[in-house]
């Protein structure tokens, strides 16, 4: 991977970063794992970020004052769909080309919790190699364990095991059975499906 794909990588707002955005600081790209916007009481907003360097793996912490711009990566991005994992190993199709790809537990570390059969995600390449696997902003999951439905306080979670294993924390009201939205950015409830 030589530098950046394409001619020029487009400067992206400090706000704008998202998670599974591609950024290049200085020489090196990094995939972003998560964003948290803090706003003190006093002073201007810092964005904070996890991010991952995509050549070496290590994961670090970066903080961006709100008005700072960093450089985005244009990276060729194409639909795949989930097939099935076999140990430690995760298959998946392109479903145009029928074209297979197989990814690693730790290229796939972040979206893990989201997989489940015939999930579309969306494949970044950069060069022809392939840098990272994103997620659709929301994804549903079949309730298939949790406590009895009950009313309660406001804004009260609980636990709920889904169709693919992960567990989520969902509102009081939700029983077996329900289809749930979460935010895959944040992993909370977003609505019942």
């Amino acid at each position: 991977m030589n530098g950046v794909c394409g001619e020029k990588a487009p400067m992206i707002n400090a706000t704008q970063i998202r998670v599974g955005n591609i950024l290049k600081i200085s020489d090196a790209l990094f995939r972003v794992l998560k964003v948290v916007h803090i706003t003190p009481g006093k002073g201007n907003a810092q964005i904070q970020a996890d991010l991952r360097n995509i050549r070496t793996g290590i994961k670090t912490n970066m903080r961006f004052r709100s008005v700072e711009s960093v450089e985005g990566v244009e990276a060729e991005s194409k639909e795949i769909t989930f097939l099935y994992a076999d140990g430690s190993i995760y298959h998946f199709m392109d479903p145009k080309s029928y074209e297979q790809y197989e990814f690693s537990e730790s290229f796939l570390e972040d979206v893990l919790r989201y997989l489940k059969p015939e999930a579309t995600v969306t494949l970044l390449s950069c060069d022809g190699e392939h840098i990272s696997v994103s997620l659709p902003q929301r994804m549903s999951f079949t309730v298939v364990e949790c406590d009895p439905a009950s009313k309660g306080i406001a804004g009260a979670t609980k636990d709920a095991t889904v169709d693919n294993g992960s567990v989520f924390k969902v509102p009081l009201f939700i029983k077996p059975g329900d289809v749930v939205v979460i935010d895959t950015e944040t992993s909370d409830y977003f609505e019942k499906g």
